[in-house]
Parts: C-alpha cells; structure tokens; sequence
C-alpha cells in the first residue's frame, strides 16, 4: 500500500468511517502533517500510542478522507430525512384533502337543508338569511356532531403532536 493510499483500515480489518475521535485501543487521536515526498504536509489522524509504538497497527486516517466520509453520511441522512418529510407532505395533504371533503358534503347539506326551510316557510318576513334562532332543531347541528368534532378536533392536535416528536427524533438521530 502506498504512502497516498487510504490507511484507516488497519491490519487488524477495523475500518473507521467518518472522522475519528478515538483509536481502536481507545487511546486520543493527534492531527499531524505528513512529510513525506508525496504528501508533503498532507493532514492525517494518528493515535498517540501509534506513534511510540511503530510496529503496531493504530489508527491513521487521512483528514481529506475523513471529512469527505463525513460529508457522505450526512447527505445519506439528508436524504433519509427528505423521503421522510416528503412522505408527510403526501400523507398530510390526503388527510386535509379528505377532510376537506367532508367539510364541503356537510356545507352542501347545510344550505340544501337551509334551502328546503326556506322554501317551505315562504317568505313571510323580509328576511331572506335564516339565523339559528329561527331554525327548527333538525337544521341544528346535534350535540353528539359538536362533541365529535372536538373529538376530532383533539385527534388531530395529538397527531401533530406525535409527527413533530418523530421528526425531532429523526433530526437528532
């Protein structure tokens, strides 16, 4: 293996991804300059015991090497990350998209239900819009629909709750 070759693969088979912070023995790690004809000032990791002790096989890792295996794993977690923020984009969208739905299928049957009032009532008075005190009890929205809505309403609320608590873990992993 030449001087210029990758080194953080000892003979011992361990391989160190990304930069280190300690050797295989657990002994602290020290940036040196090479100074060598072919990488002359060139940064790499070396353990400190390595140093004394040149017939055994520590960590050493080129810098350049270390920072572009860094850079590799956090684009793979970014891209882990978009897939998964896209997959809530889709989700989210289908579920307001749904609930969008229902929300129109209730109006329509509100002002079909306001419209047969109307049009059975006749126009006695001069007023053409129907308030809730002027409503009889079946246009109303039953009680068990309000409770269900809040129902909802706290359903959704600990969906957020739990998705923004899954992309934190997500963020801090």
């Amino acid at each position: 293996m030449s001087s210029s070759d990758s080194s953080s693969r000892s003979q011992t088979g361990r391989q160190t991804v990304g930069i280190p912070t300690r050797c295989w023995c657990g002994s602290n790690l020290t940036t040196f300059g090479a100074s060598t004809k072919e990488n002359l000032f060139r940064r790499f990791h070396r353990c400190e015991l390595g140093v004394k002790r040149k017939a055994e096989h520590h960590l050493f890792k080129w810098c350049d090497e270390a920072i572009v295996d860094e850079i590799n794993i956090v684009d793979a977690k970014h891209c882990h990350l978009k897939a998964d923020v896209d997959s809530f984009k889709r989700f989210t969208t289908h579920s307001l998209e749904k609930q969008a739905k229902h929300l129109e299928d209730a109006l329509l049957q509100i002002k079909t239900l306001l419209d047969d009032q109307t049009a059975r009532s006749g126009t006695n008075n001069n007023s053409d819009s129907a308030t809730e005190d002027t409503l009889p009890a079946q246009c109303l929205p039953p009680v068990e629909y309000k409770s269900k809505s809040q129902v909802i309403n706290i359903a959704v609320a600990a969906i957020a709750l739990g998705t923004m608590a899954w992309l934190y873990t997500k963020l801090n992993s």
